[in-house]
């Protein structure tokens, strides 16, 4: 069933869960076998890739005009009907690989982070986790508007930001005091977005069976798996088409 998906995420992009998940099905109701778990973990990849790229590429327009509502509303709506369904799915994926007792040769790593993967996943977690990712959005937008005035030219922080490599140490304090006032200003819609933060967190943290803060594993977290600053991109699959040895 993996050869009707589309070749590009640009044509997947507007695929709604409906469309995705009986990939989802025909992963989950076919036989696993030796003989064709290379096969099932190359379309469990390419059903993954598909799905990684549509979220940056969603993410990355939210990123690139912060003003840009329309491309706020697609990202949310993949967050809103597509993120907690996915993760579900692909718990369901794990869990059916875990349970077949088969160990491919060279993935024991991958086979390693999908055990400890099964162990922490709370589904109930999901649409927390997707608010989470939405309030880096509110962050994203909020830094994004910071620019000041520079030699006559609005700039972004960013963009000021080689200024402080300048020989003349007057002008950079300038360009630093500058920014610093500049992010000073924003300082009560951060320390608001912050307190948001640790309130989903408690959550999550509490529905894990944790209950200090500090002991929430990161590495573990699906919103941090899947957004563009965090550590990856989807849960490890099998990047070869076929694997060794299967």
């Amino acid at each position: 069933m993996s050869s009707t998906l589309p070749d590009s995420a640009l044509k997947f992009m507007d695929w709604n869960w409906s469309q995705i998940e009986p990939y989802y099905q025909d992963l989950t109701d076919r036989p696993l076998d030796t003989a064709n778990v290379g096969d099932w973990l190359a379309d469990w990849s390419r059903l993954g890739e598909l799905l990684g790229e549509t979220f940056n590429r969603l993410y990355i327009a939210t990123s690139l005009d912060t003003t840009d509502q329309l491309a706020v509303k697609r990202y949310q709506a993949f967050l809103d009907d597509i993120y907690p369904q996915m993760e579900a799915a692909d718990q369901q994926l794990r869990e059916k690989l875990l349970n077949s007792k088969l160990e491919p040769e060279g993935f024991e790593v991958p086979l390693r982070d999908m055990r400890a993967e099964v162990e922490i996943f709370q589904e109930d977690n999901l649409p927390l986790l997707s608010q989470e990712l939405k309030l880096g959005n509110e962050y994203d937008k909020i830094i994004g508007a910071q620019t000041v005035t520079w030699e006559g030219e609005e700039i972004t922080l960013a963009q000021l930001k080689p200024v402080y490599q300048d020989t003349n140490r007057e002008k950079r304090e300038q360009a630093w005091r500058m920014a610093s006032n500049r992010q000073l200003a924003d300082r009560d819609a951060i320390n608001e977005l912050w307190a948001k933060f640790m309130d989903l967190r408690q959550k999550i943290g509490q529905k894990r069976g944790i209950t200090r803060l500090s002991r929430l594993p990161v590495e573990a977290d699906a919103a941090l798996r899947l957004h563009p600053r965090g550590l990856r991109t989807i849960p490890p699959r099998h990047r070869e088409s076929r694997c060794a040895g299967c």
